[in-house]
C-alpha cells in the first residue's frame, strides 16, 4: 500500500478555504471557523489504513475518517437484515456483525418511497425520486453523482458496472465544486443539524473520507447548515462527496464503537450501513 502523507488542513488553511469560497461566490458561502484537528485513532494493516480526527467547526464537533484501501471490494454495504426487507438496527450493531474497521450510516433506504437502489450489484428498485441526486459507486470504487436523477439520465450508466447506489443526497461536492440551492431542495437544509457524508478524494484512487457533525443537542449551539457542511467537506480536499441520512441517524463507528454523540439516547436505528473491511475479511453472511 502506498501510505503517502495524510492531508491535514491547518486552521489557517481551512479558514482561507472558507474565505475563498465567499470571495468566489461558490454556493452561498457561510462564514465559519475551524480548529486544528485532534487525532482520535489511527491504524494501518491488512490492506487498509484509517485515520480519524475531530475538528470543531464553530462550536460543533466534526469527525473525519480518512480511509485508504488496497482493493475496491473492501468498500461495502450491509443491511440491517436484508435489502428487500423493511427492518432496522443500530449502526454499531450492524458494523460489529460485519467486522467493519470503519462504518457510517447509509441512506435509510427502507424509509423512502421508491428510489434507484443497487446493492452488491443487485438492483432492488429502479424508480428514482424526483429532484434527488443519486450516488453511483462502480466496481473500481469510483464515485459518480447524478444530479436531479431521472430514469433517462441513469440509463447512461447501465453498463458501467455499478455495484452500489444511494438515494438520499444531495451531492455536497460534485467534481470539485460545492452546489447551490440546498435549502430549497432538501428538508432542514438551512437549519443546524447533525449531518453525515461519504466522499472520494479523487477518481481512480481508493482513498475516501467519512464525515459527520454533531447537532445542537450534542454540541453547544452546534450543528451545521447544509451549506456549511458542504464547505467544510470541500475544504478537506475531496472531488465528490454525497450527503447521507442525518439527524439522529448520524453515526460514525470505528471498531464497533460509535464516535459521534456517544451519549445521544435518541440515536435512530436504520436499515443499512456503508463500511470498510480488511483485505482478508470475507463478506458478512
Amino acid at each position: 500500500m502506498n501510505t503517502g502523507k495524510w492531508r491535514v488542513f491547518s486552521r489557517t488553511a481551512a479558514l482561507l478555504c472558507a474565505f475563498c469560497l465567499a470571495l468566489c461566490g461558490t454556493a452561498r458561502a457561510q462564514a465559519f471557523t475551524v480548529t486544528e484537528p485532534e487525532l482520535i485513532a489511527e491504524e494501518e494493516g491488512a490492506g487498509i489504513s484509517v485515520r480519524v480526527e475531530r475538528y470543531r467547526v464553530n462550536t460543533t464537533k466534526c469527525y473525519v475518517a480518512r480511509v485508504r484501501i488496497d482493493d475496491a471490494s473492501q468498500l461495502r454495504t450491509e443491511p440491517a437484515y436484508a435489502f428487500d426487507r423493511d427492518q432496522t438496527a443500530e449502526v454499531s450493531s450492524i458494523a460489529r456483525r460485519t467486522g467493519a474497521i470503519l462504518a457510517i450510516n447509509g441512506d435509510y433506504f427502507s424509509y423512502q418511497n421508491g428510489g434507484y437502489m443497487i446493492r452488491g450489484g443487485v438492483q432492488y428498485c429502479s424508480s428514482p425520486i424526483e429532484g434527488r441526486d443519486v450516488l453511483l459507486i462502480d466496481g473500481n470504487g469510483d464515485f459518480t453523482i447524478v444530479q436531479n436523477a431521472t430514469a433517462e439520465s441513469l440509463a447512461a450508466y447501465a453498463d458501467s458496472g455499478i455495484v452500489d447506489s444511494f438515494n438520499f443526497g444531495p451531492g455536497l461536492v460534485v467534481n470539485g465544486q460545492v452546489l447551490e440551492e440546498y435549502d430549497a431542495k432538501y428538508n432542514a437544509g438551512a437549519k443546524q443539524r447533525q449531518r453525515s457524508c461519504i466522499a472520494q478524494v479523487e477518481r481512480g484512487k481508493l482513498e475516501y473520507l467519512c464525515i459527520c457533525c454533531e447537532g445542537p443537542v450534542e454540541s453547544e449551539n452546534g450543528g451545521l447548515t447544509m451549506t456549511q457542511f458542504a464547505q467544510f467537506v470541500l475544504g478537506l480536499g475531496v472531488e465528490n462527496a454525497y450527503n447521507l441520512d442525518g439527524g439522529d441517524s448520524t453515526a460514525l463507528v470505528y471498531r464497533g464503537e460509535k464516535l459521534n454523540a456517544p451519549d445521544n439516547r435518541n440515536h435512530r436505528p436504520i436499515s443499512d450501513i456503508i463500511y470498510f473491511a480488511a483485505a482478508d475479511a470475507g463478506e458478512a453472511e
